[in-house]
């Protein structure tokens, strides 16, 4: 494998010029009919794989990995924490993280179906695989919630019980270089991920099993989001009108929960909080899915794709800061991502079309990709870079490495420069695993 290289699963070439990608998504696909030039591609279009949302997403894990490193660092500025009270009006750069990895999902989505389906996938067996990703997000995302209460008069202590799920995790997840991953590695880590669930204690009343779904993580909450533009997507077939409308759609489902239309359905509320997971933060996912139909075949002009981001952008800008005019009527329409309100999601939707805009003009048309090896692996093992925080947080508070480790970030000085080294090495090293094809796949 060369150095600086990670995997890719499409024929284009690093470094190859705009100009060539197009031409040779013109030749392939120049035999289309009108006609057939659906949102969806057929078994014979597959599609290419976009640096720039690799490398969007790559940044995304660096900024993620910095800020919640920085959250344990004293005398911080406002500016570069979650804006505080939790539940005041306002947002930071911080609060623009999580929605822009909801918006890059569904910005990859209709590319990975479109995928799926030029290898002669059929709907159900694309159906089933988005089940199996959903539900392996929020079983990830509820152990991963719960590691952080685990309780040191379980069966095992609590450190143990972390590493062994995230050892779990790799078992069942990762993948292994150059060879296929024997079954008995899946069936041994879920029958750990069993284990570990009877052998979970936490702070609440003595149970059985005593995991709590509590607001299933961040994973989980990306699981939710993906599952409701999946149903979405598919069931329209990508129809581009569809999606559209399902986003004013969807916040209004988030404006019904607030002003209580749920109310009649308690078991659905004791699961899902209906209005963010399955409404505003789903409508976050539906706006960068109907920017990803920009990027499918036929093949357009780099200005044509970069219009369009900086178009919906603008509608997303605009329809938020419309919506924050309302503020003083009820706090639905503040600008908070504790309460997943439609002005917090319409404005990080419009910054990270933007972003992706400018990283695209950069990367796609300038053909400027010298440097971004790391952060553009690292972008494709996104999930790995959620979990090796917790590792490597676990990894400190043992014995003797907790104290140097706090020091550090006794003054913000010195916690800025950790909290850097942090999230670079981290996005470094997630990079380095993909290039040796050592990646968590769901």
């Amino acid at each position: 494998m060369v150095p600086g290289r990670c995997v890719r699963g499409f024929e284009t070439r690093l470094g190859q010029d705009s100009y060539k990608r197009r031409v040779k998504e013109m030749h392939q696909y120049q035999e289309i009919k009108p006609a057939e030039q659906v949102q969806m591609a057929s078994p014979s279009t597959p599609s290419p794989r976009l640096d720039s949302l690799d490398i969007l997403r790559g940044l995304t894990v660096l900024v993620m990995l910095f800020v919640n490193d920085l959250a344990g660092v004293t005398g911080v500025p406002a500016w570069m924490k979650h804006v505080h009270p939790s539940m005041a009006d306002g947002m930071t750069f911080v609060d623009v993280v999580f929605p822009a990895f909801l918006f890059i999902v569904g910005l990859s989505l209709p590319l990975a179906f479109a995928r799926r389906f030029s290898k002669g996938e059929s709907l159900g067996s694309v159906a089933g695989h988005v089940v199996i990703r959903v539900v392996s997000l929020l079983v990830i995302g509820v152990f991963m919630v719960n590691s952080d209460n685990a309780s040191a008069l379980g069966w095992l202590h609590p450190v143990v019980w972390v590493l062994l799920f995230y050892a779990a995790v790799c078992l069942v997840w990762m993948n292994l270089p150059g060879v296929r991953r024997p079954v008995w590695f899946r069936i041994a880590g879920l029958a750990l991920l069993v284990g570990l669930a009877f052998a979970f204690r936490g702070p609440g009343e003595p149970r059985l099993i005593e995991l709590q779904s509590s607001w299933w993580g961040i994973l989980g909450l990306i699981g939710w989001a993906y599952l409701v533009t999946s149903i979405i997507y598919l069931a329209s077939r990508g129809n581009r009108l569809v999606l559209a409308g399902a986003i004013p759609l969807l916040y209004c489902v988030y404006f019904a929960d607030r002003a209580g239309f749920f109310a009649s359905l308690p078991a659905v509320d004791r699961w899902v909080d209906i209005g963010s997971m399955l409404g505003s933060h789903a409508a976050i996912t539906c706006s960068g899915a109907l920017l990803g139909l920009s990027l499918l075949p036929p093949a357009r002009s780099d200005r044509s794709r970069m219009l369009s981001a900086l178009l919906l952008g603008g509608a997303f800008a605009a329809a938020g800061l419309l919506l924050h005019s309302l503020h003083s009527l009820h706090p639905m329409f503040i600008y908070n991502k504790n309460a997943a309100t439609p002005p917090w999601c319409l404005l990080s939707s419009a910054w990270t079309a933007w972003l992706w805009a400018v990283i695209y003009w950069l990367v796609e048309a300038k053909d400027l990709r010298q440097g971004t090896g790391w952060v553009r692996c690292a972008g494709q093992n996104a999930l790995f870079a959620f979990i090796l925080g917790p590792i490597a947080y676990t990894l400190v508070s043992l014995p003797g490495v907790v104290r140097p480790f706090a020091w550090l970030g006794a003054r913000f000085s010195t916690g800025l420069l950790r909290s850097v080294a942090f999230a670079v090495a981290a996005t470094w090293l997630t990079g380095f695993l993909q290039r040796r094809r050592l990646a968590l796949r769901l």
